[in-house]
């Protein structure tokens, strides 16, 4: 079978209007699903509210052609959305205010939709959306009644079938009412053509790419810079430079302080301002945000920490004087972000360095004392650690008892608190040697480094503590002033003694110790043990805790003076109690304690023990 068919056809007769192509539903979901696809969902939402928009304005202008009252237009737009097969039904309610010259003054148009092919398509292809989606149909009614209204009129879906509710609920207002209550939605309502979308795309891409070249140049310089060794000072004019904004870095112990792009008195003005925003504000969550933008009366300021093994070491701050320079806080972070990450490498060299360098004399201490230096070499030595050992010098030793501290956390204490020590002499400018030994913290400190006196350098120093570790009891022994700093040893046996017998006072220099500091030494020890024995008798068993606890009545009893109610107050002891103890060890020893000889040399053993270690009282 063959089939030749040849047709032909050509329409000249002048159409009143323009042609309508006819299609199926299913081809304009295609179509919608391929532009949000390629050009994005907010884009495509332009794009089918413009479509709707013509295909509207285009309806208006049809049906006002017959001249109908405006009444009988605002009915014909919900009819030609069936006709044109947008929906199967609607309700719709309209009420139109006119002011005395008969001009429209409000519109409120408010109704449903039936069936909305647009939400169909969606389910269809896509599925539930979390916003409406019916475009074109708020594009058709917008440009429908604005056309036949003569001034803008714009319609916003509230409720549509692709959420999941049961029919698309939609309003119409004028765009002035609009601009009070949506004024983020309006730009969807301005065309703009695609060739200025494109321009305007290819604008901030080079923008963009213009700032990625700047971040990753600034980047690699100032990391250059770091690992060229360069100091805080330079790296903070780097990025004042790069910004051309005020930038500020604070340490947390305020030790460093740079602000270029602010005079002194303005950054004490803004200093004085944050750590009142602080106080007020962030006190509990000072330790937990990475970005912080903060607004004052007096500041804007962007702020982020330096943090050095999960430590706050400081922050940095861009500080901004202008609202355009305040707008790009977020880019301006992405610097912020890389400079503050400089910083910290920075100050943790400087902080290796210098825990480095003092840990080394601290190393240097231990030898001295160990004796495996000669006087000569102590002094050759000590030039290179940038100490005149050739001068007079005290040793301290100082002890702390942590109240309910794990062994684990108590190792890490003992870490800070040795940190600390030369911390805090090296920011009072005061050159010594600190080190470990036997779990107590030695100082070596040299008389130049002591102003006034050494009891007030240490008194500060145990005040600074108190106040940093409250948790903590600290004790103080220091030697007397020795020449040669080959008897660095025997200074500190005398700063131990002192501190053994450091029971009332926190700080006990070995010279307050009188004849019982001089009669004491290591050669001696075998002889106390002997004469405690023959005096004290059943009591001098230290394995005893009874043993312990009446000897250490007797101390307490004679270092009060025989007065029963501090006693009582010292041992937490009723007076009974005490009466009854008082008793007992006067009939063990068969001594009188209110006895001035007896109790004299009574005391002088028991700190002779207790210096030597074999008495454990505190």
């Amino acid at each position: 079978m063959k089939i030749n068919l040849v047709e032909q056809s050509n329409r000249h007769v002048a159409e009143e209007s323009e042609r309508k192509i006819v299609y199926p539903s299913s081809a304009f979901g295609i179509i919608r699903e391929q532009l949000v696809r390629n050009i994005g969902t907010q884009r495509a939402k332009s794009f089918l509210f413009h479509f709707g928009w013509e295909m509207g304005v285009h309806d208006g202008k049809e049906a006002m052609k017959g001249n109908a009252p405006l009444k009988e237009l605002i009915k014909s737009g919900p009819l030609l959305h069936i006709q044109n097969g947008q929906i199967r039904g609607f309700r719709h309610e309209c009420q139109v205010d006119f002011d005395e010259q008969q001009k429209v003054k409000n519109v409120l148009g408010k109704g449903l939709w039936l069936g909305s092919y647009e939400g169909e398509e969606h389910l269809k292809r896509t599925g539930i959306s979390n916003k409406p989606v019916c475009h074109t149909l708020i594009g058709y009614a917008s440009g429908f009644m604005s056309t036949v209204f003569g001034q803008p009129l714009l319609a916003k879906e509230l409720t549509c079938i692709a959420q999941g509710h049961e029919q698309c609920q939609w309003v119409v207002k004028t765009k002035e009412e609009w601009a009070h209550e949506m004024p983020e939605e309006l730009d969807l309502y301005n065309d703009m053509p695609i060739v200025n979308e494109l321009k305007y795309t290819y604008d901030q891409l080079l923008e963009q790419k213009n700032f990625i070249t700047q971040l990753s140049d600034f980047q690699k310089n100032i990391t250059e810079e770091v690992i060229n060794g360069q100091n805080l000072q330079k790296i903070v004019g780097m990025m004042y430079e790069t910004m051309q904004i005020p930038v500020i870095v604070e340490s947390a112990d305020a030790r460093t302080v740079m602000h270029p792009g602010l005079s002194e008195e303005r950054y004490f003005e803004l200093k004085e301002d944050m750590d009142q925003y602080i106080h007020q504000h962030m006190a509990k969550e000072l330790l937990q945000f990475r970005k912080k933008l903060i607004q004052t009366d007096r500041q804007k300021r962007l702020l982020t920490p330096v943090l050095v093994q999960s430590e706050i070491l400081g922050w940095c701050s861009l500080i901004y004087e202008a609202e355009d320079g305040y707008r790009r806080q977020e880019t301006d972070y992405l610097f912020l972000d890389r400079f503050a990450n400089a910083v910290s490498l920075v100050l943790l060299n400087e902080k290796t360095k210098f825990e480095s360098f003092e840990r080394m004399k601290g190393n240097f201490l231990d030898e001295i004392l160990e004796g495996k230096f000669t006087a000569d070499e102590i002094l050759k030595r000590g030039r290179y650690a940038g100490l005149n050992l050739a001068q007079p010098y005290y040793i301290a030793v100082m002890s702390y008892k942590n109240r309910n501290c794990s062994i684990e956390k108590d190792f890490l204490f003992q870490e800070q608190f040795y940190e600390e020590t030369f911390r805090y002499f090296h920011d009072k400018k005061r050159t010594m040697l600190a080190g470990h030994r036997d779990q107590k913290i030695v100082c070596f400190i040299p008389k130049e480094a002591v102003s006034p006196s050494i009891e007030e350098v240490m008194s500060g120093y145990y005040h600074f503590l108190n106040k940093k570790y409250p948790q903590v009891d600290f004790k103080i022994g220091i030697s007397n002033l020795t020449e040669n700093p080959s008897n660095a040893y025997k200074s500190y046996e005398e700063a131990l003694v002192a501190l053994r017998l450091s029971t009332k006072k926190p700080i006990v220099p070995f010279q307050s110790l009188g004849i019982i500091g001089i009669l004491i030494n290591s050669q001696n020890i075998n002889s106390i043990r002997s004469v405690a024995k023959q005096e004290l008798g059943a009591l001098y068993n230290i394995e005893d805790p009874k043993a312990v606890e009446l000897l250490k009545t007797i101390y307490f009893f004679l270092m009060n003076g025989g007065k029963l109610e501090q006693t009582m107050n010292a041992l937490s002891l009723s007076m009974s109690g005490l009466r009854h103890r008082i008793e007992k060890i006067e009939g063990i020893l068969d001594k009188d304690l209110r006895d001035p000889n007896e109790a004299h040399q009574l005391l002088l053993l028991i700190k002779s023990l207790i210096v030597t270690d074999e008495l454990p009282i505190t």
